[in-house]
Parts: C-alpha cells; sequence; structure tokens
C-alpha cells in the first residue's frame, strides 16, 4: 500500500487549521479572563459601596495599655479587653448597636452581625442562609454572584450562643473577602492583626485569634460542640501545634470558639478540599 505523499496544498491546509484553532483558544481564554474581570470588578464594587465604614466606639483605656496601639480600642479593661467568655446574655444590660440593623436588613434580609478586622479589607456584613450553599455564589442582597458573601453556619443560632461558631467566605486570591488569611503565615501580621470585631444587634465581641491552620475537609471537619473538657483540651493542643503562628491568648474549656473558614489558591495547596482555618476567642464587650 502505497504512502500518502502530504502535498504542498495540504501542508498550507494544517497550517491553517493549526492557526485557525490557536486564534479561537486565545480568544476563548482572553473572554474568559476578562468576564473573570468584570466579576471582579462589580464585585468590588459592590463591597465598596456599602454603606457604612466605622470603628468601634472608643475605650477610656491609653494607647499604652493596648497590646496594639495602631488599632482602636474597645471597651472594657486595662488591655482593651472585657473580660468573660462571651456566654453573658447581651439582653442583660443595656446595649446600643453600633450599626442600624433594622435599616441595613431592608438591603441584606439575611444579615445576623458584622465582621471587622482592624486596618485590613475585612469589613463585611455576616449572612445566613438556610444552608451553607446559597451564599457560596450570592452577594449579601441575594444577587448571583461568585464572589459570594461572608456567612454564618446555617446550624448556628444567629444570636452567637453555640459554643463553636462558623463563619465563612472565599478566597478570590485578590484582596477581597477573606483573601488576606494566608498572610497569617507570618507572625508579624498576626501580631498586627491579632483579633478581629463582630458587632451584633444585641451585643459587642472581639475575637482574640490564637491558632491558624489548615485542614482537608475530606477527612477532618471541627465539631459544633466538644464532647467534653478532654476533647476540647486536646482539640485546643492539637491545633495551636498545627498553627501557622503563635499566640499567647489563654483558652478554657468553656471558652466560645470561631472558626473563619475560607479555602486556598491553587499554587498553596496540595487538594482541593483544603481549607485554611483561623480560631478565635470570642470575649463579649461590656
Amino acid at each position: 500500500m502505497k504512502r500518502m505523499a502530504i502535498t504542498k496544498k495540504h501542508k498550507i491546509a494544517i497550517l491553517i487549521g493549526v492557526l485557525v484553532l490557536s486564534v479561537g483558544f486565545t480568544a476563548f481564554f482572553a473572554v474568559n479572563l476578562a468576564l473573570e474581570m468584570r466579576m471582579r470588578q462589580s464585585g468590588q464594587a459592590f463591597y465598596e459601596s456599602l454603606p457604612v465604614s466605622f470603628v468601634p466606639r472608643p475605650s477610656p483605656a491609653t494607647p499604652d495599655q493596648r497590646p496594639d496601639a495602631t488599632r482602636p480600642p474597645v471597651a472594657g479593661n486595662n488591655n482593651g479587653y472585657s473580660n468573660g467568655n462571651g456566654y453573658g446574655d447581651p439582653e442583660d444590660s443595656e446595649h446600643e448597636p453600633v450599626l442600624d440593623f433594622d435599616a441595613m436588613r431592608e438591603s441584606f434580609p439575611d444579615m445576623v452581625a458584622w465582621i471587622q478586622s482592624y486596618g485590613t479589607q475585612i469589613n463585611y456584613p455576616v449572612v445566613q442562609g438556610r444552608d451553607n450553599d446559597f451564599y457560596l455564589n450570592h452577594l449579601p442582597d441575594k444577587t448571583k454572584h461568585r464572589m459570594g458573601s461572608v456567612f454564618l453556619d446555617y446550624r448556628n443560632s444567629m444570636n452567637f450562643t453555640d459554643p463553636n461558631i462558623f463563619i465563612y467566605g472565599h478566597n478570590m486570591e485578590t484582596d477581597d473577602i477573606f483573601s488576606s488569611f494566608l498572610r497569617y503565615r507570618e507572625q508579624r501580621y498576626f501580631e498586627r492583626h491579632d483579633s478581629m470585631y463582630l458587632f451584633t444587634p444585641t451585643a459587642d465581641y472581639v475575637i482574640q485569634l490564637f491558632a491558624g491552620y489548615i485542614l482537608d475537609a475530606t477527612y477532618e471537619t471541627p465539631p459544633m460542640r466538644f464532647s467534653g473538657e478532654e476533647a476540647f483540651t486536646r482539640f485546643v493542643s492539637d491545633i495551636r501545634l498545627r498553627s501557622v503562628f503563635r499566640s499567647g491568648v489563654e483558652i478554657a474549656y468553656g471558652d466560645q470558639l470561631v472558626f473563619l473558614c475560607t479555602c486556598i489558591p491553587r499554587g498553596f495547596r496540595t487538594s482541593q478540599s483544603e481549607r485554611f482555618v483561623l480560631v478565635g476567642k470570642l470575649v463579649i464587650v461590656e
């Protein structure tokens, strides 16, 4: 059987086909890149246009008494934080919310809190859906968007009375939502941003961070509650050992824990199910 000769005409046709495919792929990726950029810009514009930007109310604590003089203090004891484990009933004392939650719920009907990390981009409403899927791809006003929202686990009480509280947000590989979490791998970054604020209609809280670690969600998930003191102590000891930074925050059985969870970008993870979790103690501001 004779081998079929490739003529000059065939070579030109093949070359043209390759060029057409190349141009097609280039156009495809260019369109997708443009759509991705537009999506990010629209999400950023939404969050930048939120009607509030605030700092916590002032405290009598002087700058040299605070652990971080670059951060505004909150009402409490001499170190800028209040005592207690966060389980006190917020209704026991008068509380004037930092935000007008009733007004904000006209735009964000599922809003339950506001989270802020002073000196970072984290300054967002916290919403709660009927499941943990809806707000993965919806903004707080329920507009569908890949950037999603910062949201409270649907199994948690909207009054933040559970022993373990879970709050989720995307890592957009830009500087939005919880994208800054991987910076906690640097001890200096943690020392500059060692706490966050959580404002609710009935109480204000400080989240005193004490660990940041990577988990594979396929094999492990932090529990909603612990079976007892031994399980609690063992868990806290384990995540301190795994933490990417070192913290001196003291943790005792009975403290409320807040788990701030985000995904890990492709270049930093070894599996798609890896997550980065910041863990802090919830302390009510009295």
